[in-house]
């Protein structure tokens, strides 16, 4: 991106092409709800478009202004994925711009010249072996974390949480008082994650999510729940993870306010993040550990294990659960080959 963009292609422009940009970002800020950053990055792509088609105009777009673009585009040093990304984004742009007056000298389904070959595809959409830390860490982690002030125990439950459910961040912050329930026939613990209490998140399926049966790790968050119902009055409603922050009204600086308020992704994450640093592990995302559920379950049938983690993650497709976290554990790859009788 920077090579592309760099100074003195900043210094070039095309009025056309401005003001179509910004009808652009204006119509994918009103009807997407994109918020800065994504209308930034877009408008980044844009330009890198401009800057390879030489800052032609763009409601007269050709497939020759495609084919141009993508031949300076791969003589440039960047990433399989940005690739990906620029020319898809493009041809979203190009698709709405046929379809607006100012673009009818387009054809809209010229846009599809602006295609990446099938392998330059797979290229983008690979990705490698993703670590994840395992549970005897975690557990390690979580337990050594201190429970001395209310932020203490609201982060040890968080993290206790974290590892016990493995719920998706944007989640894991929207969570109220009333997601944590109980099965009354067997007593086992889950998350009723419904698109009905659990507001901004970006994925959201109705799911039950079980509680893995760790006893302390349960009472953490049991116990940080029933303090802020008995203690802070909150509401089934109010958040499980609340904003605390410093009163500076009262004498002793190190009382805490308790709001009714979610914390933030970034918060969780930090939260996370701090538990795993203070045990000397890498500092991975929340969503790592759900790598960690799925390739803990190996000691029961594979279909059984995939249909399993469907329904707890909140996948709508088993290809989805198979495709993200099905594989087995590279330790456990190789311990069933290594076992093949060739005689």
């Amino acid at each position: 991106m920077q090579s592309i963009l760099n100074e003195s292609n900043h210094r070039r422009y095309n009025p056309g092409n401005e003001r179509i940009v910004k009808k652009y970002l204006e119509h994918v800020r009103r009807t997407k709800l994109a918020d800065n950053k994504t209308l930034l990055a877009l408008r980044k792509y844009l330009r890198a478009f401009e800057v390879l088609t030489d800052f032609q105009d763009l409601d007269r777009y050709t497939p020759d202004m495609a084919k141009v673009f993508l031949a300076n585009l791969r003589q440039q040093s960047v990433s399989p994925s940005y690739m990906h990304r620029i020319t898809s984004e493009t041809q979203k742009f190009i698709r709405w711009l046929a379809d607006e007056p100012f673009g009818r000298r387009i054809r809209r389904n010229d846009a599809d010249y602006l295609t990446l070959t099938r392998n330059e595809i797979n290229r983008a959409n690979a990705s490698g072996y993703k670590p994840h830390h395992e549970y005897s860490q975690l557990l390690h982690a979580v337990r050594t974390m201190p429970a001395q002030t209310v932020t203490d125990l609201r982060n040890r439950a968080l993290v206790a949480l974290v590892i016990l459910t493995s719920p998706r961040v944007s989640e894991l912050c929207n969570f109220r008082i009333d997601t944590i329930m109980q099965e009354p026939l067997v007593g086992i613990y889950f998350l009723d994650i419904n698109p009905r209490k659990i507001k901004n998140v970006k994925f959201c399926r109705a799911r039950e999510a079980t509680l893995l049966n760790i006893p302390d790790l349960r009472q953490f968050v049991l116990d940080w729940r029933d303090m802020l119902v008995n203690e802070y009055d909150f509401d089934k409603s109010d958040p499980l993870f609340p904003k605390i922050a410093i009163n500076p009204f009262q004498l002793n600086i190190f009382e805490r306010n308790v709001k009714a308020q979610p914390i933030s992704v970034c918060t969780a994450n930090q939260i996370f993040n701090g538990a795993c640093v203070a045990n000397g592990l890498a500092p991975l995302s929340i969503h790592s550990v759900r790598r960690t559920r799925a390739r803990h379950i190996e000691n029961i049938t594979h279909d059984d294990r995939i249909v399993a983690l469907q329904q707890d993650f909140g996948h709508s497709s088993i290809g989805t659960t198979r495709c993200n976290y099905g594989n087995i554990s590279p330790s456990r790859q190789r311990e069933l080959i290594a076992g093949i009788k060739v005689e």
